[in-house]
């Protein structure tokens, strides 16, 4: 073998290993929109491909209303963002309470209708909705969830 493809699969296999380990919290989550019959409804998914149970916010995967600013949309074309309107619930720091588990092998979803909690433009209007999802691992450290990115979707709403 050449010593350039065995340099290249040496690069190969130590990317896997990387890629590997960084996978290693088997925890996904995935976004998406549904504009159909007037409504803006965002559904939420987690896959919790680890060995252990992992526990998901409340709020997010179970409620039908938020009760918050949960997701960042943003028109489309000028990058403004759109005002949050719905309820506003003040509250303490979290705790186990706020969340729910979710059990190795499992997944999870929900919607919400967004419809009248976000100030969208009359007319049709593109948006991209952004969201950063969190879990816990360890539920004696409710303080400091762990952060998932989640890709943005981008989505067509007439109001």
């Amino acid at each position: 073998m050449k010593p350039t493809t065995l340099a290249a699969m040496a690069l190969l296999s130590a990317a896997a290993a990387a890629s590997a380990g960084a996978g290693m919290t088997g925890i996904s989550e995935q976004v998406s929109v549904d504009t159909s019959g007037g409504k803006v409804v965002v559904k939420v998914a987690v896959d919790n491909q680890t060995g252990k149970d992992v526990y998901v916010p409340k709020a997010v995967f179970e409620d039908k209303e938020l009760v918050g600013r949960v997701f960042e949309i943003r028109e489309s074309g000028s990058g403004k963002e759109i005002d949050y309107i719905g309820r506003m619930v003040k509250r303490g720091p979290m705790t186990m309470d706020d969340y729910v588990a979710l059990k190795p092998g499992k997944k999870k979803s929900n919607s919400i209708d967004i419809t009248n909690t976000y100030h969208f433009k009359p007319g049709q209007h593109t948006y991209t909705l952004s969201y950063s999802g969190s879990y816990l691992t360890d539920a004696s450290q409710v303080a400091a969830p762990m952060i998932v990115k989640v890709m943005p979707v981008t989505f067509s709403f007439r109001k």
